[in-house]
């Protein structure tokens, strides 16, 4: 088997068999350590991203209703939108179909300075050099805003962005400002950790989603709508007849009596 593939199966068996492992991830104070990393529910495997993409969601928590802003999003309880563990997908840096030891630095400084541009003010934490299960990666914290009980609030997000199969995939874990604990980062990065190209037959397929569009009306028979009646069958032609003799005088009047044979002369 190769050794990448083997390397992969092996940190998903144990991400997915609930096995603990450490893994870097970035307390409450901001600096780097060592926090276990959560299992994962395997019958929980969706394949996104038009396919190119397995994600399994933290043993006990829950899928959230999709929207068009996120591949998918999970949640530790039923009643509370957060913490939660969110993926992302959009293309690499130019030049980064695939992140290997070599080139992981200049990833680390392309994504960099994509942060910089989109999250500017708002970085908690710069982008630095990550490694999660089998991938080498990106990781960092931001703030941001999204919808909190209907409202929108100031959320913190610890961000972890890594390359599979030519796609950029970042996955983030969200809480209110100041209320992201180490399980919710470490949630995130158990889903980071696993993220991989589908090796077997789906458990479920999540299509993209897609603006509804009219329906198409299906084609009605004429003959069947109310007040029309059906087309007229045209009846099947019957053989033809042979002319009539003109010599012969009972075929030419069927119908007429023959006259009679002139009397006998008296004699």
């Amino acid at each position: 088997m190769h050794r990448f593939v083997a390397a992969q199966l092996f940190v998903m068996a144990a991400l997915l068999g609930g096995c603990s492992s450490q893994d870097p991830a970035a307390p409450a104070g901001g600096k780097p350590g060592l926090v276990a990393l959560p299992g994962l529910d395997p019958a929980s495997r969706l394949d996104l991203d038009s396919g190119r993409i397995s994600v399994f969601s933290p043993l006990g928590w829950r899928r959230a209703p999709r929207s068009y802003d996120y591949l998918v999003r999970y949640q530790s309880t039923p009643q509370l939108p957060y913490p939660a563990v969110v993926v992302l997908a959009s293309d690499p840096p130019e030049g980064f179909a695939a992140v290997t030891g070599d080139n992981h630095a200049a990833f680390v400084e392309a994504v960099a300075a994509q942060v910089a541009v989109a999250d500017g003010k708002g970085i908690i934490r710069k982008p630095a050099r990550a490694t999660v299960g089998t991938h080498r990666a990106v990781s960092w914290a931001a703030g941001g805003e999204a919808k909190l009980d209907g409202t929108s609030k100031k959320i913190e997000r610890e961000c972890t962005a890594l390359v599979v199969d030519g796609r950029l995939y970042t996955v983030e874990a969200w809480a209110p400002r100041g209320k992201l604990t180490d399980a919710g980062r470490a949630a995130a990065r158990a889903v980071a950790a696993a993220l991989a190209v589908p090796l077997l037959e789906p458990t479920e397929t999540l299509d993209p989603l897609v603006p509804p569009t009219e329906p198409t009306p299906e084609p009605t028979d004429p003959a069947k709508e109310p007040g029309k009646e059906p087309a007229a069958v045209d009846e099947p032609p019957q053989a033809d007849t042979p002319a009539a003799d003109a010599t012969d005088p009972a075929a030419a009047t069927p119908d007429a009596p023959l006259a009679e044979p002139a009397a006998a002369a008296a004699e």
